[in-house]
């Protein structure tokens, strides 16, 4: 039965393979291919063993875990950049070779284990400081489209852990107020930088770039866009319910998209998308299996 629930979730790999039909209309070099299979495949044993762990979680474990991922989002604005070099985004991080993208990485899976704690009344407070530390480094670095896709989650974030129990006195929490006024304002700010990189057709540019060469193409890509974010929506509705918040974060990332702000969420090429999509949905399948436990537990 709950393999069955999760099942669905395969159709959320269409933009990657929409991904790939752009890479082939841009023309790009073999090496950029084999970046997206890599990443795709080491998502997908992300995602396989995410579905498959059935461990214990000790307290305190999730709330360690995203501030670790908190902290490496913060990584890259520890980065020196020479004086004389021109002004640029400090936004990736340095493994080797091979530079990743921290806010396509990171901030999903950020917004998975925040949902959890949020549903933790003792953990809430922790799981709203997390969120506010995730845009301020996002701000710094700074990342406009991630700030706002960040902002405009909240709300249904905080919303799907809500409980009646949670109004004392017949008056809600301030608490999502407390945190939703500085991310404005934080999002107000970001937007106000200049982000210094210009567009890329098969990054940023994908819906463009398809509709260019057809319209049945453009409306293939688009369409491929439009199924994951259903398909993230539709599990939400099942056993997942923090997905409709990571759903309309994706959904502001594609919208930014369009205008040259950021990477179109796996369509676009780079691993670090591929990836960190896979670490969210690997974090929640693994924390839906707890939750269906600790559900026929206290039934």
């Amino acid at each position: 039965m709950m393999a069955d629930r999760s099942v669905g979730l395969w159709f959320s790999v269409v933009p990657v393979l929409a991904g790939f039909a752009v890479l082939v209309l841009a023309g790009v070099a073999l090496p950029l291919y084999l970046v997206q299979v890599g990443s795709l495949l080491l998502a997908a044993v992300l995602v396989w063993l995410g579905a498959r762990s059935e461990s214990d979680v000790l307290p305190g474990t999730l709330q360690a875990l995203a501030c670790l991922l908190v902290l490496l989002l913060g990584v890259p604005l520890l980065t020196v950049v020479p004086a004389d070099a021109p002004a640029q985004p400090l936004r990736w991080l340095q493994f080797g070779p091979v530079q990743l993208y921290s806010g396509s990485l990171l901030v999903p899976a950020i917004l998975v284990l925040s949902a959890q704690l949020l549903q933790q009344p003792a953990h809430r407070a922790a799981a709203c400081g997390i969120l506010l530390v995730t845009a301020v480094f996002l701000a710094l670095q700074p990342d406009a489209a991630q700030v706002l896709a960040l902002t405009i989650a909240f709300p249904l974030l905080y919303l799907q852990a809500y409980r009646p129990a949670d109004v004392t006195g017949g008056r809600p929490s301030l608490l999502p107020g407390l945190v939703f006024l500085p991310l404005l304002v934080l999002c107000y700010w970001t937007l106000r930088q200049l982000d210094g990189l210009s567009a890329v057709p098969y990054v940023e540019g994908v819906f463009a770039l398809a509709l260019d060469y057809a319209l049945w193409a453009g409306l293939a890509v688009i369409a491929s866009a439009v199924i994951m974010l259903l398909t993230l929506y539709r599990q939400s509705l099942l056993d997942q319910p923090w997905l409709a918040a990571v759903s309309v974060y994706y959904a502001v990332l594609y919208g930014g998209s369009v205008a040259g702000a950021t990477p179109a969420p796996l369509i676009g090429y780079g691993a670090a998308p591929v990836l960190g999509f896979g670490i969210m949905l690997a974090l929640s399948l693994w924390l839906r299996q707890r939750r269906l436990t600790e559900t026929a537990v206290s039934e």
